[in-house]
């Protein structure tokens, strides 16, 4: 007897080569990779529902899509089939089976992304991809002082692209970090989700403060959804340094196989 299922995964990506993750006419995408093993496996036309839509050169490490269909064969099976049939900028990992009524943006808790900056004087080709090139000097205790501001419950209005802006822009923000490993700058914020381009908006500005191009008051005006900035924020920063990391969900967690806590 055939038994349709629904079953839920991590995906990992390099977004260089692609025009964002969400299927676009005429577009390589994220999505239309993974739509197309899954239709090499299963021989049906499957449309995937995934976690967060990131853009054009946006990584990730811990991408969570699902999707429906019917499968007799071992889960393993299913996984190691949808890999042999992707890129190899791109593979998935710890699928399993999960409630019908389980979305991965909609189910999720918390996001995590990660922003790296280089600041080496030299440029590294081998790190192009995946860091913004700043080397210039920085005030990393004003940085930290920025951060602490951003955290918490705040309407991100000024931190989104005017066309992008939805109806509720209010967004919360558990935990932020800056840690220096290296000749590297990691930002690293995680929230209940996130505006388009807030990531890379936040970032900009924090290093504009670092620079001391604008304030620390200056960003808790911003912070106030009565002072909407006359015009865009133009500190929005490159793509390629940006990596979604992690997508949590109440009561399990897909880097332990989504086993209960």
């Amino acid at each position: 007897m055939t038994v349709i299922k629904k079953f839920a995964l991590t995906c990992q990506y390099d977004g260089t080569s692609y025009q964002g993750f969400q299927s676009q006419k005429n577009q390589k995408t994220i999505q239309e990779k993974l739509e197309y093993s899954l239709f090499k496996v299963t021989n049906k036309r499957l449309i995937i529902e995934y976690a967060g839509r990131t853009d054009s050169g946006v990584h990730a490490t811990h991408q969570v899509i699902s999707f429906t269909t019917e499968w007799n064969h071992k889960i393993n099976d299913l996984e190691n089939a949808l890999n042999s049939n992707l890129p190899d900028d791109i593979a998935v990992s710890n699928i399993t089976e999960v409630a019908n009524t389980f979305h991965p943006r909609k189910s999720a808790i918390s996001r995590t992304y990660e922003y790296t900056i280089s600041t080496s004087f030299e440029k590294d080709i081998f790190m192009r991809n995946y860091s913004y090139h700043y080397p210039k000097k920085l005030d990393l205790v004003k940085i930290q002082k920025a951060l602490n501001l951003i955290k918490g419950k705040h309407d991100f209005s000024n931190f989104c692209k005017k066309e992008s802006l939805p109806e509720n822009s209010v967004r919360y923000i558990y935990d932020n970090s800056i840690e220096i490993s290296d000749k590297l700058l990691i930002f690293k914020f995680k929230g209940s989700s996130f505006l388009r381009h807030q990531i890379r908006f936040m970032v900009g500005f924090l290093i504009a403060i670092g620079r001391g191009k604008h304030s620390l008051n200056e960003l808790k005006s911003l912070l106030k959804s009565e002072n909407r900035a006359k015009t865009v924020i133009k500190h929005n920063v490159s793509p390629r340094g940006l990596c979604l990391t992690l997508v949590e969900y109440d009561g399990f967690s897909f880097k332990k196989n989504m086993t209960n806590e």
